[in-house]
């Protein structure tokens, strides 16, 4: 499970928050939203598109599937649920913030 410092650090940054609302609104699709699909919806390259995503899914926050040669980026709760915690009630987490 992914910890309250790596979710928010990986939701700080706004391009990679921006990324992460793309992948939640096609989590309509059974297969999520592509790597190709977010370049285009967000206008970054693959590269940093594939970076974002990876900080993403090392948060808990995304799960990648590969199906053939394409990469579906879905939401996942294991973040998600972190922070739910952390916000229903912070003082039960570690104060140790070397790792923000």
């Amino acid at each position: 499970m992914a910890g309250i410092n790596a979710v928010l650090k990986a939701l700080s940054n706004p391009s990679r928050r921006r990324v992460y609302q793309l992948i939640c609104r096609a989590a309509r699709q059974k297969k999520g939203i592509t790597i190709e699909a977010l370049c285009k919806a967000t206008g970054f390259k693959q590269p940093s598109v594939s970076h974002h995503v990876s900080r993403l899914a090392d948060a808990g926050l995304v799960v990648r599937r590969r199906a053939r040669w394409w990469v579906h980026c879905l939401p996942a709760g294991d973040g998600l649920d972190v922070l739910g915690q952390f916000v229903k009630n912070p003082a039960v987490f570690p104060t140790d913030t070397a790792g923000l």
